[in-house]
């Protein structure tokens, strides 16, 4: 399941844990921070994985032209996702 908020024009975007996929502590849900600022999600990113862990680096995809995942220091899991303005 999936929610969705707006933080400072930012889509804050969150989900549970996949079926199939095993649960670890702070994994029970995942964030996603999705803008059309590229910097900006560049920023959030950077202080995200200080003192945590990058999952995946920010790269493009075939979804998005900036995607990364990273686990922060408190155990909790973030999706960075960039989005062309409609």
């Amino acid at each position: 399941m999936h929610a969705n908020l707006e933080v400072e024009g930012t889509k804050l975007m969150f989900s549970d844990t996949f079926p199939g996929m095993p649960y670890h502590p702070g994994s029970a849900i995942t964030l996603a921070l999705v803008s059309s600022d590229a910097e900006k999600l560049r920023s959030y990113f950077e202080g995200l994985s200080d003192g945590g862990e990058v999952l995946m680096p920010l790269q493009e995809t075939f979804w998005s032209k900036l995607y990364g995942q990273v686990r922060d220091q408190f155990g909790i899991e973030w999706q960075i996702s960039h989005e062309e303005q409609a």
